[in-house]
Formats: C-alpha cells, structure tokens, sequence
C-alpha cells in the first residue's frame, strides 16, 4: 500500500490492505488465534535459536553474528507488524473509516496524507522496521557468502589469528546494505517487480558462488588427505577447512529454503496483482510467508550442526521434565573413546 506525504513522497507500507475492518468478524477468529500462536511460535523459535549459536559455537564469531542477526531482526518486524496491524484492519483510521485501500502497490490510489502527526509517525517507524528486517535477512545472506569467501582465502590462520578490521568491515557492510535496501523500499525507489527481478538475480549470482566455494574446500580437503601433504597442513587448517564445507552445506539449506520461499511467495504475490478471485486472501498469504520465516529457517539450521540440535531440543519444555543426562560422554569400546578424544580436540579449534 502506498502513501503519499506531502504530495511529493511516496512511502511504501508493507500491507496489501489498508483500513479495512472486514476482517473484524467472529469468523476470522480461528484466523487470528492461528496467527497468534504462529507468533509465540516464532519469538520462541528466534530467542532460543540465538541462544544455541552463541552457546554451541561451531562457527568463526563473524559468522555466529551473521546467523544470529537474522532472528535477532525478527523481533523487530514483529514489534513493527503489531504497529501496523491497527492501521491496516481499521481501527486506527489515516483515511474515511469507509475508505478501503488494496494492493501491495498502486501509485493510482494514493492515501495522501498532508503533515505528520501523532497517528501517522508510529506507522511511518513501523514501516522501516519492517523493511529493515528484510534487508537484514537479505544482506545477512550475502554478507555469509562473502565471511566463507574470507574463511576460504585465510583457511591456515581465520580461527587462530583476530583480524578486528575484517570483523568492523563485515558488520558495517551487513548494516549499511540492510539499511540502503530499507529506504530504497521504504520510498518506493523501484517498482516491486523489478525488485523481485533484482532478488532472482541475486540468487542466480549466489549459488554459483556456493559451488565454487565448495568444490574448493573439497579439493582441498582432499588434498590434505593424501600420505605426501599429510604433514604439510596444520590442524588449524584441517579443521577450518572441514568448518568451511560444514557451514556450505548449511548455506544451501538456507539458500534452498530461500528459493521455495520465493517460489510460493511469487506465485501468491502475481495472484494478488492479477486481482483473481479471492486476491487478497493470496496477498495475505505472501505477507506470512515473510513474516513467519523462523518457522522454516530455524529447523532447517538446527538439523544442519548435531550439537545445536541437542542444545536446542533441551530447550523444548517438554524434554524438560525428563531425567538430566550426564553432561560427560561414555565410551563403550576403545573406539568410541578414540572420537570422543579426537571431538574433544576439534571443539578446543572451532
């Protein structure tokens, strides 16, 4: 939905509707119960997923602030869609309370507003909170591709050695790509089919780099593995590069996720532009898929890191009340006690 303040600035709300009380009926209240326990679902989903990363360190710091920002972020589009939400079922009214406004987009049906006040600044702040989190997830993405490029490049000494102008350079490009593509959005400086050509494209530059750097890490690994390089390589080496091939394949779970996400999202949002019946209802659909994503990132990351799935299910409340389990691991035959050694040695590298 757009708005246009001042008669020259168009801002880009992230609802389809806008002022519309028809969904304020004792039939949708199923609808609304089902959203707010995808809510709860998703702020507890987040909390503790942040929690894992940053107990269960698998990865290099830069990386587990990556990660970790994606579900941080969430809380904020969920603080700025409880904003939204009266403006957009009516019971904050900017227009006639029998003005009803539809469409992601329509630069032909303006909800002018001619100063700020009180009523609108909250829906304003809202609207780039929202929009920051889908920078965010977006940046977060390729700012990864380019942390693992630099894992790669710097396999000998990345975990060893600090390298605090690399760590201030990766957090100042992920903030200031998701805060350019928050205003770029929040302005409506391009059309939203081009910016879904601009998302498509960026995959199609993505996955290519995600093969390469995995058939690098590979070969490399393979390398080490041969009798002559053997003692060539440090240990810090051989575990950075096994970190790099782990973190990859986590990367395309994500990155397959991503491109389903994009998939039923494109279909629902051209439904709701070609105005079939019931296109409403699709362009709602869409606006979920965006907003409960830690219903789907969140398994597909746990299952990917054995450790983070048992740290996380110990946090499910339900495994609570069961018996604690003794925090040492018990060896049956000498060679389990060999890999509980070698997994020993390997958690002092990564």
């Amino acid at each position: 939905m757009n708005l246009l303040l001042w008669n020259s600035v168009d801002i880009w709300v992230p609802s389809y509707v806008f002022n519309d009380d028809s969904f304020l009926t004792w039939w949708n209240i199923p609808y609304f119960l089902f959203i707010f326990f995808s809510m709860v679902t998703c702020s507890w989903l987040s909390f503790y997923m942040t929690i894992v990363m940053w107990k269960v360190k698998k990865f290099h710091g830069n990386a587990t602030y990556i990660l970790s920002c994606m579900y941080i972020s969430w809380f904020e589009c969920l603080l700025g869609t409880l904003v939204i939400l009266p403006y957009k079922y009516g019971i904050i009214n900017l227009a006639e309370p029998d003005q009803t406004f539809e469409g992601f987009e329509d630069t032909s049906n303006y909800l002018k507003i001619d100063s700020l006040s009180w009523k609108c600044v909250p829906l304003l702040i809202a609207t780039f909170m929202e929009w920051h989190y889908v920078g965010i997830v977006n940046s977060s993405f390729s700012c990864f591709l380019i942390e693992r490029t630099f894992a790669t490049v710097l396999f000998s000494d990345y975990e060893s050695i600090y390298r605090k102008k690399l760590s201030i350079f990766l957090i100042i490009y992920h903030q200031a790509y998701a805060i350019f593509l928050a205003l770029v959005m929040l302005f409506h400086v391009f059309p939203l089919r081009n910016l879904l050509g601009m998302n498509a494209c960026g995959l199609l530059f993505v996955i290519p780099h995600l093969f390469f750097l995995r058939y690098y890490n590979l070969k490399a690994r393979n390398n080490m593995r041969l009798a002559r390089n053997i003692t060539k390589n440090s240990l810090a080496a051989k575990f950075q590069t096994e970190e790099n091939l782990r973190s990859i394949s986590l990367a395309f779970r994500i990155y397959i996720i991503m491109i389903i996400f994009d998939i039923v999202f494109l279909i629902n949002i051209y439904l709701g532009i070609l105005k079939v019946s019931g296109a409403k209802y699709y362009s709602q659909a869409a606006e979920h898929i965006i907003f409960f994503g830690p219903l789907f990132l969140v398994p597909a990351i746990v299952s990917s890191v054995q450790d983070w799935r048992k740290q996380f299910l110990f946090y499910i409340p339900i495994n609570r009340v069961q018996p604690e389990e003794s925090k040492y691991e018990l060896a049956a035959t000498p060679e389990q006690s060999a890999a509980i050694h070698f997994k020993q040695l390997q958690n002092l590298w990564v």
